[in-house]
C-alpha cells in the first residue's frame, strides 16, 4: 500500500516538475508593492522608499552607467512617476509653477512660466539578469529623500508611474495606495 501511495506522489512530483516557464512579455509590467516612510524625532516624515515590482521578458531595463542621449529635447529618464493630491472623493494632478524650457530636436529653445503636475522622473540603472534567461522580476526601492520634494507633496496623495526599457517599450501605468504624510 506504501508503495502504491509513493508511486502516485513520484508520479505527481514529474508532472509538476515539467511545468513550463513561465514566459513574460517583452513590453515591462509594473505594479505597486508599498512605501517605507521615515520619520525625524518629531515625527515628521524626512523620506518616502517607494517600492514596486518589475517583470520583463527581455530583461533590457536601464541605463548603464554614462549612457546618455546627448541629442537636443532628449529624454534620458526612463521611470516616470507623477503625484496626485487627494481632492475629495478623487485626485487631481499637484501642479507647481515654474519655468519650463523646451527644446525641440532642431535645438530649438523655449523658456516660459507654466503651472506643470510634479513629477519624479529618472534614470533606473542597468540591470542585468545572471544566467542565460534574460527574464526579470524584481522588486526596485527608490528613494525619494530631499524635503523640498516631499514639501512639494500634500498631506495625502497617490503616485501613478510607467517605465520604458532600452528597446522604447513603455509598461502599463500602475498607480499606488495613498501616501500619507506628516509635515
Amino acid at each position: 500500500m506504501f508503495k502504491y501511495f509513493l508511486s502516485i506522489f513520484v508520479v505527481v512530483l514529474m508532472i509538476g516538475s515539467c511545468k513550463k516557464d513561465q514566459t513574460l512579455s517583452n513590453t515591462p509590467e509594473v505594479s505597486f508593492d508599498n512605501f517605507i516612510t521615515y520619520s525625524d524625532a518629531a515625527g515628521v516624515d524626512t523620506a518616502v522608499d517607494f517600492v514596486f515590482t518589475i517583470k520583463d521578458g527581455d530583461g533590457d531595463i536601464g541605463f548603464q552607467e554614462g549612457e546618455f542621449n546627448a541629442s537636443c529635447g532628449a529624454d534620458n529618464s526612463n521611470l516616470y512617476i507623477a503625484y496626485e493630491e487627494k481632492s475629495g472623493a478623487g485626485y487631481r494632478p499637484k501642479k507647481i509653477w515654474t519655468q519650463v524650457t523646451d527644446i525641440t530636436t532642431n535645438c530649438d529653445t523655449t523658456i516660459y512660466f507654466d503651472s506643470v503636475q510634479v513629477k519624479f522622473n529618472q534614470r533606473m540603472q542597468y540591470i542585468e539578469p545572471p544566467g542565460n534567461s534574460k527574464s526579470i522580476e524584481a522588486t526596485v526601492t527608490y528613494r525619494m529623500d530631499y524635503i523640498s520634494a516631499l514639501i512639494l507633496l500634500s498631506t495625502q496623495g497617490r503616485f501613478q508611474f510607467y517605465i520604458r526599457d532600452r528597446a522604447n517599450h513603455i509598461s502599463n501605468t500602475a498607480v499606488t495606495d495613498d501616501l500619507l504624510l506628516s509635515k
